[in-house]
């Protein structure tokens, strides 16, 4: 088969560009013919098309809008399958790694922008009544509100198995010997009760929530990775740190590379991860599977992995601050050993690590199957 991908663009590299790419690399492996439509200068090792939109936009919302139709207008009636990684309308298939944004409880003075417009209309060419796009979801609760928004979709969506990468697992990770080696590179107090946090959108993650929570927890480290304390976007949460008398009490790692990332999930004692909104939380279920506890709020997509497993804690909706410390106190004064062994076994699920070859099966297919995960 012709395949065409599109996606704006490629760098840098988060979980959405990264399964767009593993995707592309599969579809090969199977023997079919791909092209990458990008808007950008990308580096990649396939058949890529760099598209022009039209018309300039200085606006996020106006250049999705531009490359949606650029990439249907490019790639119509030359390829067997068109799959989008942002809403397209006019796309065979959408893969879809976004919350619902054509939300009924809007402000009306909101649902007014043309943000939210522009967004609200690409959303309802893939899902609205008059569309033909099949759309592939990540999680349960992601789908289930797009479902309960246009009823008329639910027959077209289907939801994946994660798409965490075999190699992101590593069972023996959390033993005494690896933490300590662990802890002493990266400076900590054997004795200390570490916590850490993963992101590069602080906000939405929930760092903030994290540092006020640390001050109220004297005995705990907190270890940021993906942002420094220079970075624009983790000021206000460095002035809160200082402002608290905290700072000396955070270690900020910056870009995390795959050994220093593995250095951090084995030297802490959980990860906390109370987001505001995360389709999925790709960093929940990673930490998981290498026996590192969890406590997350709710509202992330694979926050059921954490009961399902046993190793940790979720916290509910309407987020508490209060109960977000206790959690955190629970899981620190739990049977490590315990958490780590219950993690490391569900991570042994080989339907963990099966979403990009499910996604693949689901784009070579003429019909989806009525078997297929759905609402």
């Amino acid at each position: 088969m012709r395949i065409a991908l599109g996606i704006q663009k490629l760098r840098p590299v988060g979980g959405l560009e990264d399964n767009c790419l593993r995707i592309a690399a599969e579809l090969e492996r199977r023997g079919h013919e791909v092209t990458l439509f990008t808007s950008a200068r990308d580096d990649v090792p396939y058949r890529h098309v760099r598209l022009k939109p039209p018309t300039f936009s200085m606006t996020n919302h106006g250049r999705a809008r531009a490359f949606a139709r650029s990439f249907v207008a490019a790639s119509r009636g030359r390829f067997d399958r068109t799959v989008a990684f942002q809403p397209a309308p006019g796309a065979d298939i959408l893969f879809l790694a976004d919350v619902l944004r054509n939300r009924t409880d809007a402000p009306l003075l909101k649902r007014l922008t043309p943000r939210f417009r522009s967004h609200a209309a690409l959303e309802e060419g893939c899902f609205g009544p008059q569309a033909n796009t099949r759309i592939i979801g990540l999680a349960q609760p992601q789908m289930r509100a797009f479902a309960e928004r246009y009823p008329s979709s639910r027959e077209r969506i289907a939801i994946i198995p994660p798409t965490l990468p075999p190699s992101r697992r590593r069972a023996d990770l959390r033993g005494s010997e690896t933490r300590l080696a662990a802890r002493e590179r990266l400076g900590l107090d054997p004795r200390s009760i570490v916590w850490l946090w993963l992101g590069l959108q602080p906000i939405v993650k929930g760092l903030d929530r994290v540092v006020e929570a640390l001050a109220r927890s004297p005995n705990a480290v907190l270890l940021v990775g993906g942002l420094t304390s220079t970075d624009g976007k983790a000021r206000k949460d460095f002035a809160r740190a200082t402002r608290l008398s905290i700072g000396e009490r955070i270690r900020w790692l910056g870009y995390v590379s795959e050994d220093r990332y593995f250095d951090a999930v084995a030297a802490a004692d959980l990860l906390a991860h109370p987001a505001r909104v995360d389709v999925t939380g790709g960093v929940i279920l990673e930490a998981i599977v290498n026996g590192l506890p969890v406590v997350a709020t709710d509202v992330c997509g694979f926050a059921p992995h954490i009961a399902l497993s046993g190793a940790g804690r979720v916290v509910p909706s309407p987020f508490d601050p209060e109960t977000f410390v206790t959690a955190l106190k629970a899981v620190g004064e739990e049977d490590g050993a315990a958490l780590t062994a219950r993690g490391v076994a569900y991570g042994a699920d080989p339907l963990l690590y099966s979403g990009i070859e499910s996604a693949c099966d689901l784009i070579e297919a003429e019909e989806w199957p009525a078997s297929r995960d759905v609402l």
